[in-house]
């Protein structure tokens, strides 16, 4: 299991009530967008507007607004960045720290079956 169910349903709660978040995008969303046609910058400003769960596979996902853009997406929380600085930026970045190694771990493991 890569999440804790309990956790991130309450970080989801957390991150529920202080919507809109302010965030920034990663490496990771920007290719992803510009895989799909959407070109975004490292600088530009991005928003997450609600959260869902995804299950297990997916985590916690976000439906970010592009603000310069007009679009909304859905990524993984993994693929932005929240400041430390907000009221639940520490949370957030310590659900990803956590569920990025424990996916690096998985695939560790599937790769030595």
């Amino acid at each position: 299991m890569i999440d804790n169910y309990e956790e991130a349903m309450a970080l989801i709660k957390k991150m529920e009530a202080h919507l809109p978040i302010p965030a920034q995008p990663t490496k990771n969303f920007i290719h992803g967008m510009r895989g799909n046609g959407i070109k975004v910058k490292s600088t530009q400003k991005i928003q997450i507007q609600s959260v869902l769960y995804l299950g297990d596979d997916g985590g916690i996902g976000c439906a970010v607004g592009i603000l310069q853009k007009g679009k909304v997406v859905i990524t993984s929380l993994t693929h932005i960045r929240v400041k430390s600085s907000h009221p639940i930026g520490k949370e957030i970045r310590k659900y990803q720290n956590e569920r990025i190694n424990k996916l690096a771990l998985q695939k560790i493991r599937r790769e030595h079956l």
